[in-house]
């Protein structure tokens, strides 16, 4: 689905503003578990860490930020040492604005995105897979991705475990986008402290 909403964004004119929202309660996610013990819970998790799909795929389909505002939160509505709460802001030069929010907070789970453009918006909604196009004086449109969970991880799985230098899919993430999804994490943090926009380091 996300695949789908990538080639349809040209539908809606020149993009402005994407909103993207991850938002879930974090005892939900194992019930068998005791959530205070898993990893999210803990300092070397929170819900920026986690969530870091979010950056991945918003930046694999708009471009990567060169910096960002944003504010991390601990409420303590959870009583766990890690962030509750993520919002974040940039703006890709020559295109949208975007903005993210990324929570262990929220019932019931929302994951989202919202492109508006001159001619319409896209929706992605990631909880059910469908993308939905709704531009000026038609009706909308709904996709519906006919994939299901298991084989999606099967299929990232083989994607994975076949790669080579000659048949790669170019959809597959490569360690470089990951060390660009954790400086952005890094520039998040720095930014919510020093209450200002800062600069992402990709070095």
């Amino acid at each position: 689905s996300l695949k789908t909403f990538r080639e349809m964004l040209a539908e809606v004119g020149r993009v402005h503003s994407v909103r993207v929202e991850c938002q879930s309660y974090l005892p939900d996610w194992h019930p068998g578990r005791p959530y205070k013990e898993s990893y999210s819970a803990g300092v070397q998790g929170g819900v920026l860490r986690d969530l870091i799909h979010e950056i991945d795929y918003t930046c694999w389909i708009f471009g990567w930020p060169d910096s960002l505002q944003s504010k991390l939160r601990n409420l303590g509505r959870l009583g766990i040492a890690a962030d509750e709460i993520a919002d974040l802001t940039w703006e890709i030069p020559d295109g949208p604005v975007i903005s993210m929010t990324l929570d262990y907070l929220t019932r019931p789970t929302r994951r989202r995105m919202v492109a508006s453009g001159g001619s319409g918006t896209l929706e992605w909604n990631g909880v059910d897979g469908t993308v939905t196009l709704s531009v000026r004086h038609e009706p909308a449109r709904i996709i519906r991705s006919v994939e299901t969970r298991d084989r999606i991880l099967r299929k990232q799985d083989q994607a994975f475990i076949g790669d080579d230098r000659s048949t790669a899919d170019p959809r597959l993430a490569t360690a470089a986008d990951g060390v660009r999804a954790l400086s952005v994490c890094d520039a998040v943090r720095r930014a919510s402290e020093s209450r200002r926009e800062e600069a992402v380091n990709y070095e």
